[in-house]
């Protein structure tokens, strides 16, 4: 008598990208320690089975571009393989991760890890805005300057005369 049979199952992908890495976390909650993953230039593959073999995780990607097998890292834990690949070239980013324009089911975006392509580092950021505030200069005069700009909201306003609005006096 043989044993239970196994179901096939195919784990849920998540990937983000940025112009030189691509990031992909495989979610495989009942994630088995033997597990057979292998990375090429133009595929990724992943196969293994849970701890009451119950469960056949395969994976089989054709990546959209190059990525620089020799240079990846990985992080495995009980729920996940994340992966960080190396783009064999640096440039626009990838209009999808897989080589087919069909839609898979079992991927989806990490928008934890997105960040678009025209979005910079936050170091980027900060420092640009220092240096625009630096370099602004407010009608002529620079910042800190003992000059006050006298402005209309600076006059001061009449005081009101009673707590009741005209014309409301028999109204109580």
């Amino acid at each position: 008598m043989t044993g239970p049979v196994a179901t096939k199952v195919c784990p849920q992908v998540e990937w983000a990208q940025r112009k030189d890495r691509i990031f992909v976390t495989i979610n495989v909650r009942e994630c088995p320690k033997n597990y057979k993953l292998t990375v090429q230039p133009k595929k990724i593959t992943f196969s293994g089975k849970n701890d009451g073999n119950t469960k056949e995780f395969n994976l089989d990607m054709d990546l959209f571009g190059e990525i620089n097998s020799e240079e990846y890292k990985q992080l495995s834990s009980d729920r996940s393989i994340q992966l960080c690949l190396t783009r064999k070239e640096e440039g626009d980013y990838w209009p999808r991760l897989l080589e087919t324009k069909t839609r898979m089911h079992y991927l989806k975006t990490d928008f934890n890890k997105w960040k678009d392509e025209d979005e910079t580092d936050e170091e980027d950021e900060s420092a640009n805005w220092e240096n625009m505030m630096s370099n602004m200069n407010i009608g002529g005069q620079e910042m800190g300057s003992d000059e006050e700009i006298e402005d209309s909201d600076d006059d001061e306003l009449p005081d009101l005369e009673d707590d009741k609005a005209p014309g409301l006096e028999g109204l109580e």
